[in-house]
């Protein structure tokens, strides 16, 4: 991996000062050129990205950026996979879908919210990814289920998290589907240890990799579960055996194979932690 240098952030700098963009955007931006440049998925707890942030917080306008994220989702717009960013809050506070976006340029943001449609997909993905986001964490410091479901969520959202650096890369990969297909086996898995009392071998021994069996017996166990959604969409995932092939997925294919995932994870997180963030929406402010 390539040495994150000072001379190399000054320069990124400049060139973001050159383009306008504003000082609390610039370290997000500064963040995904360094996993271009590095060539590899820079994940949101790493040195280099903590080196990246503590730089600008110490050489741009005082106060502009804030360090901490829960959770980076992504949106597919203009032909790009772009960070949706759930930072850390406290509090009662006054969330904007527009700021997640934070390397998003502002002339390509203002397109985005000129469309009524593509800005409510939006704003529904990142609803997906506030309620994921504090959801989990919820869940986490609670610990009111038992281990093994902890266990699933944990292996999902490492799974969850994998799938969006493969999709942040400068050239998205193909194996991003296969991650997003393990996450949703996990959260499914998750969903049934904590409300039916699934066990590690009927886990293994009666669902294994089977998608299909897994959401079946979701359904069975709640029939008005959001997770009935996804029935006409399990094929956007690739075969358990697809994964020792190598093959090219559009990035239409790819991020039609995250969506899927972030809409399990999303729901998961909602049914056992009990946040939706979608009650208190108002669409009207974009």
């Amino acid at each position: 991996m390539r040495e994150l240098t000072e001379e190399w952030l000054r320069n990124v700098n400049e060139e973001l000062r050159k383009n306008d963009i504003p000082p609390r955007q610039r370290p997000w931006a500064a963040w995904s050129e360094w996993a271009k440049h590095a060539g590899v998925p820079i994940a949101s707890d790493d040195e280099a990205t903590k080196t990246i942030f503590a730089w600008f917080e110490k050489n741009t306008k005082a106060g502009s950026q804030h360090m901490g994220s829960l959770y980076a989702g992504t949106y597919y717009y203009d032909s790009c996979f772009w960070p949706v960013i759930i930072e850390i809050c406290y509090g009662t506070v006054k969330l904007d879908a527009r700021e997640a976006l934070k390397s998003m340029p502002e002339s390509i943001a203002a397109g985005l919210f000129a469309n009524q449609t593509k800005a409510l997909d939006y704003v529904s993905v990142w609803a997906d990814c506030v309620d994921y986001a504090f959801g989990l964490d919820d869940l986490k410091k609670t610990g009111g289920f038992g281990r093994f479901t902890q266990e699933l969520l944990n292996g999902g959202d490492q799974e969850m998290r994998a799938t969006v650096a493969l999709l942040l890369q400068n050239k998205p990969s193909p194996k991003a589907p296969e991650s997003a297909r393990m996450c949703t086996e996990m959260f499914l898995k998750a969903f049934l240890a904590a409300k039916a009392g699934l066990t590690e071998d009927e886990a293994k021994y009666k669902i294994g990799h089977d998608l299909e069996k897994g959401l079946n017996r979701c359904l069975a166990f709640d029939a008005e579960s959001e997770l009935r959604d996804i029935r006409p969409h399990l094929n956007a995932f690739p075969d358990i055996g697809d994964r020792y092939k190598g093959s090219d997925k559009s990035p239409k294919e790819l991020w039609r194979a995250y969506a899927i995932a972030q809409c399990v994870g999303s729901t998961v997180a909602r049914t056992l932690s009990g946040r939706d963030i979608r009650k208190t929406i108002n669409v009207n402010n974009f």
